[in-house]
């Protein structure tokens, strides 16, 4: 497989080609989970894959709890469907709290400190009502445990690892906490191997074609693990080898008579989009047909590859949506740029100016 063939191969895996969900959550869930460190940007990868949807379809998606922001996986904010948060938190969240180890011992944030903390947020979000930060911050306080600088944020997120507290619905532009168990139902334990065989099946279904080394990038896990997983999930899975090694997809679509995907259209893709971040290698494909491990904010993909950056700028009568490009467009690529500019007008619910130049 040649640089183009994976991006859109991949772009056809992510749904950001060829058939959409019906639900924000299906998209999320479908991922096995979707990097959320900026929360509008993360609304719109959920935006780009699922029909016809608005922003304020995916915040509701986030507010009645279908889907949660929090941490996992890496020491970041992911979106994560319910139904999967127990267990990926059971998976992944000592290796992330491992990591963030350094960070705590820095910051004064033991092991006994944190434990309190816990305690402390779980007696104060009892009665259901969620609270944000900086109320959560203020009863920290009261309860002797000191919240300047970046104690009360990693404090918080070492209580989302542990299981204890998970995102609320908005209050305005706040974003709020409630304790787990009362906004994520029950679930049944499973096996450790049948956690990582399952984040392994839907991270190479979602995102394949993509390697080893790309798997234990996006989830956090190790190189072991992911093989462990694979031989677990075989069946579901295929190999496809090239110079560049091993890559994983979903079976079927492996045989060597399997042509390329068609082009894709354009896409304005948001910063941290699951497309490019979830990757540790080949994240983009440029012009001139050169593969880079860049992460860039906002690339303008087309076809597949990278032809740009875009800015947004919204106003309460509309949104404008300038396009600096690497190169000159022809009438199809401008005509499907319009309407990638379109699609992120009406799922802002206004309407979209575009403003494209070449740099």
């Amino acid at each position: 497989m040649d640089a183009r063939t994976i991006v859109l191969r991949r772009l056809h895996a992510q749904r950001l080609a060829g058939d959409p969900f019906a639900t924000p959550a299906e998209a999320v869930a479908w991922s096995g989970a979707v990097q959320a460190q900026e929360y509008a940007e993360a609304l719109w990868a959920l935006g780009m894959r699922v029909r016809e949807v608005t922003a304020a379809d995916a915040e509701g998606a986030c507010d009645r709890g279908e889907i949660l922001r929090t941490h996992v996986m890496r020491p970041t904010w992911h979106f994560v469907a319910a139904a999967d948060l127990r267990w990926l938190l059971r998976l992944t969240g000592p290796r992330v709290q491992a990591k963030n180890a350094g960070r705590y011992r820095d910051l004064g944030l033991d092991a006994d400190t944190r434990r309190h903390c816990a305690a402390v947020l779980a007696d104060v979000l009892a009665d259901g009502e969620p609270r944000t930060r900086r109320e959560l911050g203020v009863l920290l306080e009261a309860a002797g445990i000191e919240t300047a600088g970046q104690r009360l944020p990693h404090a918080l997120m070492s209580a989302e690892l542990e299981g204890v507290i998970a995102s609320g619905p908005r209050r305005g532009k706040q974003h709020t906490y409630r304790l787990l168990d009362g906004r994520v139902p029950a679930a049944p334990q499973r096996a450790r191997e049948e956690d990582v065989a399952e984040l392994v099946r839907r991270y190479f279904t979602s995102h394949g074609p993509a390697t080893l080394r790309d798997f234990a990038w996006w989830s956090g896990l190790t190189i072991a693990d992911g093989r462990a997983g694979l031989a677990l999930c075989a069946s579901k899975l295929c190999a496809k080898e090239d110079a560049n090694g091993t890559f994983w997809i979903a079976a079927p679509g492996c045989g060597a008579e399997d042509p390329p995907p068609p082009s894709s259209g354009a896409f304005l893709l948001g910063t941290f989009d699951e497309l490019v971040v979830a990757h540790r290698d080949l994240r983009n494909v440029h012009v001139d047909g050169s593969a880079t491990n860049d992460l860039l904010p906002r690339p303008i993909l087309i076809d597949g590859v990278t032809v740009g950056g875009w800015t947004r700028r919204l106003a309460r009568r509309g949104v404008t949506i300038e396009a600096v490009l690497d190169v000159a467009l022809d009438d199809q690529q401008e005509a499907a740029l319009r309407a990638a500019a379109d699609r992120f007008g009406a799922f802002a619910g206004l309407p979209a100016r575009l403003m494209s130049r070449v740099a």
